[in-house]
Formats: C-alpha cells, sequence, structure tokens
C-alpha cells in the first residue's frame, strides 16, 4: 500500500475525539431530562423513543469524513500482478568446433533445431535476443517479441573461429541491461540467459571474471554443454577439445542457474 497524500490521515484522529463528544452530550443530556422532565407526561406526548434513529445523522457524517479523508489521501494497493511476459538472450557458440559431427548432422545445427524449439515453445510476450560468439560476440538480433525474425537469425549462423564465451556473456547483460530496477521500485522484467556451447573458452574475457556482475543482476544463466565430454571428433585435420563442464556448472551455479549435458541432437529438444 502506498499513501501518496499521508498528512490528511491525520484527520482520522479527529474521529474518535468526536465520538466521545457526542457520547458525553448524550449522557449530560440524558441526565438534564430525567432531572427536570415529568417523565409520565413526556411518555404521553411521545409513547415512542425515537432510539438508535437519532443517532444515524451523526453517525453518517463521521463516516462520511473517515471516508472523505482517507479518499484525499490517495491511497494506492501496488500488487504484483504474475505477467506471460519475460526476455530471454540465447547465447550460441559458433565457433569452429561446433562443425564437429559427434552429434548430428553437426553440434552447431543441433544447437540451432533446439534453440529453435525453444522459440516456439516461449509466450508471444517474451521477448528474445540472440547472440553468436566464436572468437568474438555478436548481437544477430535485439529483444523483439518478433520470434519469427530470431528463427531466422537463428537460421543463418554459420561456424569459425574460437571461443570467447566471457565476452558473450557480457554482451548478454549488455542487451538486458545491467541496472534491472526502475525509479517506482517495481520488479524488473524477468529475464534469462541461455548457453548453448561445446567448449573451453580460449579467447576474450575469462566467462568466470563476468559471473559476479550476472549474479548481482539477478539473471539466471541456463548452460548447455554440447558434444561428447571426451570427444574424438576431428574439423579442418584437427582435434576437437569436449565440454569444459567445470566452468559451465560454475557459471549456472553462481547465478542461481542450471547445467544441461546434451551428448545427443534428441537430448537438446527434451531439455526445453
Amino acid at each position: 500500500m502506498i499513501i501518496y497524500q499521508p498528512a490528511f490521515l491525520l484527520g482520522l484522529l479527529a474521529i474518535p475525539l468526536l465520538i466521545a463528544g457526542y457520547v458525553l452530550v448524550q449522557r449530560r443530556r440524558r441526565a438534564y431530562t430525567l432531572r427536570f422532565t415529568n417523565l409520565e407526561l413526556l411518555r404521553s406526548v411521545v409513547p415512542r423513543s425515537p432510539g438508535i434513529r437519532r443517532h444515524l445523522p451523526p453517525a453518517l457524517f463521521l463516516l462520511g469524513s473517515a471516508a472523505l479523508l482517507s479518499g484525499m489521501a490517495v491511497p494506492v494497493l501496488n500488487l504484483e500482478i504474475a505477467r506471460n511476459s519475460a526476455d530471454v538472450v540465447l547465447v550460441i557458440d559458433v565457433s569452429g568446433s561446433m562443425q564437429a559431427t559427434d552429434v548430428t548432422p553437426t553440434r552447431l545445427e543441433a544447437a540451432k533445431s533446439a534453440a529453435t524449439t525453444l522459440v516456439d515453445q516461449l509466450p508471444a510476450g517474451y521477448r528474445i535476443a540472440l547472440i553468436s560468439f566464436s572468437s568474438g560476440a555478436t548481437v544477430r538480433q535485439g529483444l523483439t517479441t518478433d520470434h519469427g525474425a530470431v528463427k531466422s537469425a537463428l537460421s543463418a549462423l554459420v561456424p569459425g573461429g574460437g571461443t570467447a564465451l566471457g565476452t558473450a556473456l557480457s554482451l548478454a547483460l549488455d542487451q538486458l541491461g545491467a541496472g534491472r530496477g526502475n525509479a517506482s521500485g517495481a520488479r524488473a522484467r524477468p529475464a534469462m540467459i541461455v548457453v548453448l556451447t561445446d567448449g573451453a573458452s580460449n579467447e576474450g574475457v575469462n566467462p568466470l571474471s563476468v559471473v559476479q556482475q550476472i549474479a548481482a543482476s539477478k539473471v539466471p544463466v541456463q548452460t548447455i554443454g554440447i558434444g561428447l565430454r571426451d570427444s574424438s571428433a576431428v574439423v579442418g585435420g584437427e582435434r576437437v577439445g569436449g565440454v569444459d563442464e567445470a566452468t559451465l556448472k560454475a557459471i549456472s551455479a553462481a547465478t542461481g542457474g542450471k547445467y544441461y549435458y546434451a551428448q545427443a541432437a534428441g537430448e537438446l529438444q527434451n531439455i526445453y
């Protein structure tokens, strides 16, 4: 409850005083009547006592005064209403190792398919952004309720380069806005970051250095590891590593999210 003009509520303190004064006057009036009135004559003229009806006008006056003062104080009841809306930032690894075929047809195509499934399942009121990262990070689609635009951006992703997960997380937080409160004190729009990656961060800032800032903004990060844990996949003549589960678990745990491991494309679909 918010009261914008609390000074008017002080007027309510006068209500009990008025009631006490009215009761006192009525008692003195009754004592005066008993002392100086011929009761038999009075009963013959007014056989029925007015009873409670004579108290009705002052009672209505007091109730009206209380209602008027309460209204002038401008009380506003601040209710938290469940909203079918939130912000979700998809962070997709498009590094060269995402071309590996240990997940059919490739890690990247499986990740794109799973992300598309997630977009299809989110309510229309959800805003979604898409960030891809390899040696750097790029916003492919800013926050929008146009889910078709997000899916189009997903389908256009191509692999190549290193893995700058920390840079991507920092960019995702920028998309959501690091200061998630507002001047009125209302709760910020709910938000979440979803990361799909296959390996260790080997370029850009350390992802764990970004975690404290994300946690302070109360944005959970759901991390999804793609590919074999002990991968023997070869891309471009080079063996690619497995999933860095320790880092992904640490990111999720510190931000209130969860880590999921998906070895196969079907497991990615089941996560959502």
